[in-house]
This record gives C-alpha cells, sequence and structure tokens, in this order.
C-alpha cells in the first residue's frame, strides 16, 4: 500500500474522512461520525457497487456496478452500508 500525507475530506451529515493510505485498490481510513461511530484505522477495498446510494464525500448518485470503496472489516461496521466514489481519489492528486 503506498503511505500519502494524510488527506481530510468533509463526508456528509458531519462526518469527517482522513485517508492515511491509499492504493488503487485499498484505502484506510479514519471515519469519524459523531453520535455514532469511530473508526482509528479502518480498511476499505475497492469494488462495484452491489446496490445505488449516495457518495459519502460529493453527494453525487452512485448505480450499481460503478467503481466505489466500502469498508472491508469483519464483523460489519456500523458504517459498513456507506461508498465513497473511487472517482474521488482520482481527484485528489498525484501520489
Amino acid at each position: 500500500m503506498k503511505t500519502k500525507q494524510c488527506v481530510a475530506l468533509e463526508g456528509v451529515n458531519g462526518v469527517r474522512i482522513e485517508i492515511l493510505e491509499r492504493s488503487d485498490t485499498a484505502l484506510v481510513i479514519r471515519w469519524v461520525e459523531p453520535g455514532r461511530c469511530h473508526y482509528g484505522e479502518q480498511r476499505w477495498r475497492r469494488r462495484s457497487a452491489h446496490t445505488s446510494g449516495t457518495c459519502a464525500v460529493t453527494r453525487r448518485k452512485i448505480r450499481r456496478g460503478d467503481a466505489v470503496f466500502k469498508p472491508a472489516e469483519r464483523p460489519a461496521p456500523l458504517n459498513a452500508s456507506v461508498m465513497i466514489a473511487a472517482e474521488v481519489f482520482g481527484n485528489l492528486g498525484g501520489e
């Protein structure tokens, strides 16, 4: 996994997201959702969306089959249904 300077993103509903590490297929994220959950180092994997939804960062629609990142932890975390569109990370700049 490529280590990168920590990148902070603003999520919907006050969620704070920090990208601690990233590669083309995986992320390590610090996820802070006030009043609900806090994950200091949560692993996310790139996959195709199984259902339609909304990107947690851009609020854009995600369609079934779109490339997304989702939590990969077991047992399923409280934010297991959340998706971030993979295109968000293409817009963050060089590695």
